[in-house]
């Protein structure tokens, strides 16, 4: 149920929103330098060094959740919900879904107001997409001009979150940094390593 996932990850929602604000402002920060600059491969490179980042994160963020869940899909514990880390990711980007849904409304139906406030909303939301969005042009004008741009955006996060978890399940590390950390919010609780440590131990009765 709804109510039981948010029970479970509400913080890893949270978590996730909150990275995405950091390298937002990072990301927005460098574009911001690079027109200054007057420089659009400056304008491009960091645009795409700052997705780059925020994508590792978020699946790095991603991976940590799926390994959490490891231990009690392997016992039985919950059942395997391969689109939970999509799940997260969609919580996570819900502004940014509403956002770009408001700018597509607006764009359509001729609301200047409507498109232009959350447009301005979401180019700050979404920094670490700004380079890449001012310095790619499609038809001699640059793709943060359209409104189209703003319903794909989510996707990417909502892609590598979805792959990241699976990875973190299947204990599968594609970078070191997937490696968990595991803190004190993070599954296995100690409850669940005790009755890990109770079923070895009939194993080897055995």
């Amino acid at each position: 149920s709804m109510k039981a996932f948010f029970e479970r990850y509400s913080y890893d929602c949270v978590r996730m929103l909150l990275n995405q604000v950091a390298i937002s402002v990072f990301g927005f920060a460098m574009a911001v330098t690079s027109i200054q600059a007057k420089s659009d491969t400056l304008l491009l490179v960091t645009g795409i060094a700052a997705v780059i980042f925020y994508l590792s994160l978020t699946y790095g963020t991603a991976w940590k959740v799926g390994s959490g869940d490891k231990l009690s899909v392997e016992y039985g514990k919950r059942p395997y919900r391969p689109l939970t880390g999509l799940l997260v990711s969609l919580v996570a980007n819900s502004i940014n879904l509403i956002l770009g849904i408001l700018i597509t409304i607006g764009a359509l139906a001729g609301i200047g107001g409507l498109e232009s406030i959350p447009r301005a909303i979401a180019l700050l939301a979404q920094g670490m997409y700004m380079g890449i969005l001012a310095a790619v042009e499609i038809g001699g004008q640059a793709i943060n001009h359209t409104w189209w741009v703003f319903l794909l955006i989510p996707l990417p996060a909502m892609l590598i979150s979805l792959v990241g978890y699976i990875a973190g399940v299947k204990d599968f590390h594609l970078t070191r940094m997937s490696i968990p950390e595991l803190p004190a919010s993070d599954r296995p609780t100690r409850q669940e390593m005790k009755e890990r440590r109770a079923e070895q131990k009939q194993r080897d009765k055995r």
